[in-house]
């Protein structure tokens, strides 16, 4: 049964239409949302990954020679259904859109075709961060471009703005689901020591501008704030002073999640209970690296990551004033899978849950399988003794318990850094 609007309704409409002429933007803002239907629940899902980077392996083993196009769906086919599975998934798209074959490039300057943001969409994909070191490889070409694929296909996006005046309309990018309002940012520690292209815009980690944009989240008022943070040591196990350092000043500008990326390695996560500038004091998460969630890095540590799963819950009649907080964490090894197929190189990301795990692992050849396997081990290794204690923390009452910064697991030994491909 449709449903019916009262005469109140349409009245309200359409002088809000009226409205619109003075203030179009703002008008469509609100009359999308009156006429969307609600999606209510006290709870949201988050899918959360690390780098999605092309190199050139990859563009070769993507094309495909009969349709003379570029096919990138085979790649996400094992993880469509874990990915599509949450409310919001979310990852960090390094590389650009350029749109020229020309410009197809893997590293040091990324260039990827449209059918990778399209076969993104297709696994799920509803928010990308596009700050990154690798944001202008492309010039202002690539930049733009790389926003007017992901807007065409309805993907969200942040930390890059063609201009200003784009920066000015989606500072923070707020996003509506279900009941929950967040707020998301993106910053990156560099753009490889090149300039931004005019008149594009970019996040980078400067103090003023993490305090000042910080300052413009809060004062939406959403139920979270969630940081994208591009910055780290390449292939460092352990995050660095810097990373730790603006882990802190975020959490004390009001940050309640903070998802890292860059590092191309996992690296450990950590809950704390602190206060920020307001005085407000509550559970902060952080994920210092999310590893390589596509990639032709085939180094030991660097042939994956992880999807992060956050679930997080409404709170009402909460004493702290808090609108939501984390209510359960999890994660899935992810393994890429770069193996031959009748003499032909073919990327997978496999899913090595509990569940799934052995099957994906009896796909592979010998060598490949031992890959897996020692990437597997090393994740569990690495994070489950985090995961063990997060979810104690979570578990247990509010009652002024503190959590405490995590120490380095001690059996994770660190191996060889080596130079990026």
């Amino acid at each position: 049964m449709k449903k019916r609007y009262p005469a109140s309704f349409w009245i309200g409409i359409t002088g809000f239409f009226l409205l619109g002429i003075c203030a179009p933007l703002h008008t469509q803002d609100l009359l999308k949302e009156l006429l969307e239907p609600h999606q209510a629940g006290d709870s949201l899902t988050l899918a959360v990954v690390g780098d999605i980077m092309v190199h050139q392996a990859q563009l070769v083993s993507a094309w495909n020679p009969e349709t003379q196009a570029y096919d990138f769906d085979p790649v996400f086919a094992p993880v469509r259904k874990l990915l599509s599975g949450s409310d919001l998934t979310i990852g960090n798209l390094e590389t650009t859109l350029p749109g020229r074959k020309d410009l197809f490039a893997g590293y040091p300057r990324f260039g990827a075709p449209d059918a990778l943001a399209r076969a993104l969409q297709k696994a799920g994909f509803d928010i990308l961060a596009t700050a990154n070191n690798h944001a202008c490889d492309k010039g202002l070409l690539g930049l733009t471009r790389t926003l007017d694929v992901l807007d065409s296909l309805g993907i969200r996006h942040t930390g890059t703005w063609r201009d200003s005046a784009d920066r000015d309309t989606s500072e923070v990018l707020v996003v509506k689901k279900k009941d929950f309002r967040l707020a998301f940012l993106n910053f990156t520690y560099d753009i490889n020591g090149m300039p931004v292209p005019a008149p594009a815009q970019i996040n980078l980690i400067r103090r003023k501008v993490l305090s000042d944009q910080m300052a413009l989240a809060r004062s939406l008022e959403p139920d979270m704030i969630l940081v994208l943070l591009h910055c780290g040591t390449e292939y460092g196990f352990e995050p660095d002073d810097f990373q730790k350092k603006t882990v802190d000043f975020l959490f004390k500008e009001g940050a309640d999640i903070i998802l890292g990326s860059h590092p191309h390695v996992l690296q450990r996560f950590d809950r704390e209970t602190s206060a920020d500038r307001t005085g407000t004091v509550k559970p902060r998460f952080v994920i210092y690296s999310l590893g390589n969630f596509l990639s032709n890095q085939r180094e030991r540590r660097r042939n994956g990551g992880i999807v992060l799963h956050l679930t997080l819950k409404k709170t009402s009649n909460d004493p702290d004033g808090l609108r939501a907080m984390i209510a359960s964490v999890d994660y899935t090894p992810v393994w890429v899978d770069a193996s031959q197929t009748k003499g032909v190189l073919r990327h997978r990301i496999l899913p090595l849950a509990k569940e799934t795990a052995g099957l994906f692992l009896s796909t592979l050849n010998p060598e490949s399988r031992r890959a897996a396997e020692i990437f597997l081990s090393d994740t569990h290794t690495l994070l489950r003794p985090h995961l063990i204690e997060v979810r104690r923390d979570i578990e247990a009452p509010r009652s002024g318990q503190q959590s405490v910064k995590r120490k380095p697991n001690p059996s994770y030994a660190p191996g060889k850094r080596e130079s990026n491909p």
